[in-house]
């Protein structure tokens, strides 16, 4: 299953640059019901400036905090899967989900790693 979400610049070169620390993680405030049941891998499209920039790969669970009713879910993934994709325009943020499920096709040859 796929899904995008909106980040700055800033957030994105955060997540993709963790050298360090490559496991990086994405809260929500609510998780589609589809995520579960997906047996394919599950990508973070991620839009930035209104355009989708690329995705990471994520793991194939998700942490629940019942302490945290903002943001409970969150999704966890390696900033080395990052995948950059051409441009292209991305739907408005949704303030109230915090994400979409309108998000590219998968290229058929993706430029991994570029950033």
């Amino acid at each position: 299953m796929n899904l995008g979400v909106w980040m700055s610049r800033g957030v994105l070169a955060h997540k993709r640059d963790a050298s360090e620390q490559a496991t990086q993680a994405w809260n929500l405030k609510a998780l589609p019901d589809e995520f579960s049941r997906s047996p394919e891998p599950h990508r973070l499209f991620v839009a930035v400036d209104r355009q989708w920039r690329g995705y990471f790969v994520l793991q194939p669970w998700v942490h629940r905090n019942p302490h945290d009713p903002a943001a409970p879910w969150t999704l966890v993934f390696n900033a080395n899967t990052w995948t950059a994709i051409p441009p292209q325009p991305a739907p408005p943020r949704d303030r109230t989900l915090g994400y979409t499920l309108v998000v590219p096709d998968v290229p058929s040859s993706p430029e991994r790693g570029t950033r």
